[in-house]
């Protein structure tokens, strides 16, 4: 007899907050039978989480009549007044992710218990972040990409950033002479993601790490066209860049400089390094030696660079991307990150 449309603020109701729709630049659209279109914003300034958008009557002798509705209420209020409305189970979008998991992408199931395990320990089992994996494409990664060592650990990051992010996907860049962004890697597209972006990227002849952090610091936060910021960038969700490199920079200059102007941004840089430095981390014969020369020696000092807002990144490094276990791998992840979380929010970074 009675159809209700109906639009929910999945996010905030979930968490019992009313908001304004306006917040957000949506619109549903209803056609009906005959072709005809309605379209209907939601940009309500009444707060609650559910619009009433239209309902549809079909007790009249003339057959269905859409009415038009255009309210805003609360979910109690919603579940109470509305048909069918008391059935509803709001269910977080980590729950839905983790099914989708389970049936697309079993494989990442136990990585991203493993994950669960250390973001436990370090208190950041319910924490939410944006996640992006930015790779070296330089010549000398070539056999690193050509056994699928970045491929398994890719998939590694995109369990982290199913953890951390209810999408399900993990932001990728690349560089090497020049930066590059590539787009999503998914629980749809993982499998061969990896590639699939070598043969549409070529590796290059050349590390610069400034240009990508600069594209990274504009993918996110593109008010400050990755220059300067007089003041600091607050934002309600932090962003998490691992940043895996096998050499160092030719543009330490512009990389020192982009990371004092990132860090008046919530982005946390975890840098890891895949060769010889005093930082190796697990076994194997290079970390059995005293190193005579260390190629990550910029990435050691730029971990403790003066002159930032904030310490905003972290650096290790391995031998080999597979020489350190799963667990091993996220603790090193979640080394410094939660006590930069609490410093992000003490300086105005993050609500």
């Amino acid at each position: 007899e009675e159809l209700y449309i109906c639009t929910i603020n999945h996010t905030d109701a979930l968490k019992n907050n009313d908001v304004q729709f306006s917040s957000y630049d949506a619109h549903v659209t209803i056609v009906d039978d005959k072709g005809s279109s309605f379209a209907v914003p939601l940009n309500s300034v009444e707060k609650g989480t559910v619009a009433i958008i239209a309902k549809i009557i079909n007790t009249g002798f003339m057959g269905a009549k859409l009415i038009n509705e255009n309210r805003v209420i609360d979910l109690k209020t919603f579940q109470t007044t509305i048909p069918g409305a008391n059935n509803l189970t709001i269910t977080s979008k980590m729950v839905l992710l983790q099914k989708k998991m389970e049936k697309s992408a079993p494989q990442l199931v136990k990585l991203a218990k493993k994950a669960d395990a250390i973001l436990k320990k370090v208190n950041l089992s319910d924490h939410r972040a944006k996640v992006a994996l930015c790779l070296d494409i330089s010549g000398s990664m070539g056999n690193l990409y050509l056994k699928g060592k970045i491929q398994r650990f890719a998939e590694k990051v995109l369990a982290l950033g199913c953890r951390f992010d209810d999408d399900g996907a993990i932001d990728v860049f690349l560089f090497g002479m020049l930066a590059h962004d590539v787009g999503e890697m998914t629980l749809d597209n993982f499998p061969n993601f990896i590639n699939n972006i070598i043969d549409k990227y070529p590796l290059e002849g050349g590390t610069n790490y400034g240009k990508v952090i600069q594209q990274i610091r504009n993918h996110y936060f593109p008010d400050g066209r990755g220059m300067e910021r007089k003041t600091p960038f607050i934002s309600d969700m932090p962003v998490y860049v691992m940043f895996l490199t096998d050499g160092a920079t030719m543009d330490e200059s512009d990389t020192r400089k982009q990371m004092i102007y990132a860090s008046k941004e919530p982005i946390f840089w975890q840098f890891m390094g895949i060769g010889k430095s005093s930082k190796n981390k697990g076994k194997g014969f290079l970390s059995s030696l005293v190193p005579s020369y260390n190629e990550f020696a910029f990435l050691e000092k730029l971990d403790t660079m003066a002159g930032r807002y904030v310490d905003n990144a972290n650096f290790f490094s391995v031998e080999d991307p597979e020489t350190v276990s799963d667990e091993e791998l996220y603790g090193f992840l979640m080394t410094e990150y939660p006590g930069w979380l609490k410093l992000a929010k003490e300086k105005k970074l993050l609500k």
